[in-house]
């Protein structure tokens, strides 16, 4: 068995992998958006991965985007690929058109610091380009115990999962936006604690799928957004944002 890294654990069990915004709570509930793991990539030096990224404190979920991140606060949502594409989903949600999707970024503002009604995250905490199991180097198995991706991903399983399961529980969100369809028993887990049985239907020859649990927190799996295999056409992005929101006033 594998002796995992101690700074690793507390790390990896911790609010690691969001990006953050208002978590919201039974009271005042927030719309989730969670994807498999941050792009860009984590350096896969031993001692880089230990002090620059484990060392972070995420004891608590961050607040959000702010002034000094670069570029700064809200701006960060149309910055790159996956976040504007975000963007135009969470604009079609909230009942308008996807090319409004700037003015939606601007005025609402989410996942930024002191603005209310979104969380970003990820199942995953460590970043890496894309999610190929070949990107696990040496300096990963040494910082955090874990010789391959797979032992990385079976861990988190068993360790994180119920973690997140319990900010579910805690923190109430009236609908949790995964985007991945190859990850929906994960996401499930993670959320849920168990596979639950979801509906499906096509929409522009691309699948959603959803549940509900049996506190009302509505889960929709979508494919990824922006990659050609994906939900990539504007079209298509509306209409799946249409059928969310109608889920949510009807569920």
């Amino acid at each position: 068995m594998a002796l995992v890294n101690d700074r690793f654990s507390k790390w990896a069990t911790g609010f690691s992998g969001c990006d953050g915004g208002d978590i919201g709570s039974p009271h005042s509930k927030s719309i989730w958006y969670c994807g498999i793991e941050w792009g860009g990539g984590h350096p896969d030096d031993e001692h880089e991965l230990i002090n620059k990224v484990l060392s972070n404190d995420v004891e608590f979920p961050s607040e959000g985007y702010t002034s000094d991140d670069s570029p700064p606060g809200w701006l960060y949502n149309l910055a790159y690929r996956f976040n504007w594409q975000a963007m135009k989903l969470l604009t079609a949600v909230s009942g308008d058109s996807i090319t409004s999707y700037k003015v939606f970024a601007e005025k609402v503002k989410p996942f930024t610091k002191g603005e209310k009604g979104y969380f970003k995250m990820n199942l995953y905490p460590l970043a890496f380009v894309n999610t190929s199991h070949d990107l696990w180097k040496n300096g990963f198995a040494k910082a955090t115990g874990l010789d391959t991706k797979k032992d990385y991903h079976d861990w988190i399983k068993a360790n994180r999962f119920p973690i997140m399961k319990t900010w579910m529980d805690t923190y109430s969100p009236k609908l949790i936006i995964c985007v991945g369809k190859s990850y929906l028993p994960e996401f499930s887990l993670a959320f849920f604690g168990e596979e639950l049985t979801f509906e499906s239907e096509i929409i522009d020859d691309r699948e959603l799928s959803w549940a509900v649990n049996k506190n009302g927190t509505i889960m929709v799996v979508l494919p990824f957004l922006g990659n050609r295999n994906g939900l990539n056409k504007n079209v298509s992005i509306q209409k799946f944002g249409d059928r969310i929101r109608e889920l949510l006033t009807t569920l």
